[in-house]
């Protein structure tokens, strides 16, 4: 800013000065000469024998710089000699119109300088705000980097504490199913135990996703059968069924729990997409399927209408198909 002052300040001196410089040219001196004598332009061009146009010029102190100094001055020491002026006053007045000149150039110089610095400065100081402008950007990038790496931490995190408290929940419900059972039943819930913990650890998210109601459903029913077994040991028995065969196709990962009628389980676990499961067994089959809608069954070469299940609701149904 004091550097726009100032230039503004130079350029007005400039002007002031190029105001008071106004001197008073030998043309100006030999035109009211003329005048005085009542001579026409025309009349000191045939007497001197100049051009009409070389005395226009000279009145107007326009000189040909092309032309050596000396035939100047001798144009102006006839005309002065010829309107009756001082001679030494027409030459004094000459010289002075050159030295005017010279300083008007250098003093307009001077201006410009002034002016091209404070462009200079302008251009500067917004050179330094871009420059404010870009380091803003880089340090809000920085910041919006440095958040995103914390979220993904903390849903790393959060995602190793949902794991640890699917673990914990299946150790308490283990604890609870031991506290709980009456002696009659503790040696079958000795046997879910060991067959939860015979689950391969790489299965254990999949089924975790389905739902931990699949799980329940597991050990409700093998407490059941067992359950059944030991108060009506001696209770009369249906004559056993022909052994049938079922075809589970899977379009997607489903988790599977089939029992045959004589309580054993004959098929167990998460089934992969495009897997073909064949099993045989006495029918009836109890089978549990986690998600329905990815299962296709034929039984025993006839299609199974899966269509009365809900789509992604644990399906618990007979084979052959009976009301649930």
């Amino acid at each position: 800013m004091n550097k726009e002052v100032l230039a503004a300040e130079n350029a007005k001196q400039v002007d002031e000065l190029c105001e008071n410089m106004e001197v008073v040219g030998p043309g100006l001196m030999l035109s009211e000469a003329r005048k005085k004598l009542s001579l026409s332009v025309d009349d000191v061009s045939n007497r001197l024998n100049f051009r009409t146009n070389l005395v226009n010029e000279i009145e107007q102190d326009i000189f040909d710089q092309s032309l050596p100094a000396t035939f100047n001055r001798g144009y102006l020491r006839n005309y002065a000699k010829l309107v009756s002026v001082d001679i030494s006053e027409v030459m004094s007045a000459y010289d002075m119109l050159g030295v005017a000149e010279v300083q008007r150039s250098e003093m307009q110089s001077f201006s410009n300088l002034t002016e091209k610095q404070a462009e200079h400065s302008r251009l500067m100081w917004f050179s330094y705000l871009i420059a404010a402008i870009l380091f803003g950007l880089m340090v809000l990038w920085w910041l919006q980097e440095a958040k995103l790496s914390v979220d993904l931490f903390d849903n790393s995190k959060q995602e190793q504490q949902i794991n640890n408290d699917i673990a914990d929940l299946s150790v308490a419900k283990k604890s609870v199913v031991a506290a709980e059972l009456p002696k009659t039943q503790k040696i079958a819930a000795d046997e879910t135990t060991k067959a939860i913990e015979s689950v391969p650890i790489d299965l254990v998210p999949a089924i975790a996703e389905q739902s931990l109601d699949a799980v329940d459903a597991v050990v409700a029913e093998q407490l059941e059968a067992k359950i059944a077994l030991e108060i009506e040991p001696n209770t009369k028995t249906e004559p056993a069924p022909d052994i049938s065969t079922a075809v589970f196709t899977f379009s997607g990962d489903c988790w599977v729990n089939i029992y045959d009628a004589t309580g054993e389980r004959i098929a167990w676990g998460v089934k992969k997409s495009g897997y073909v499961m064949t099993i045989t067994g006495k029918a009836p089959l109890k089978v549990t399927l986690g998600k329905p809608e990815l299962a296709t069954i034929d039984f025993n070469s006839k299609p199974v209408d899966m269509s009365s299940f809900n789509v992604g609701n644990i399906a618990k149904f007979t084979l052959p198909l009976i009301s649930q």
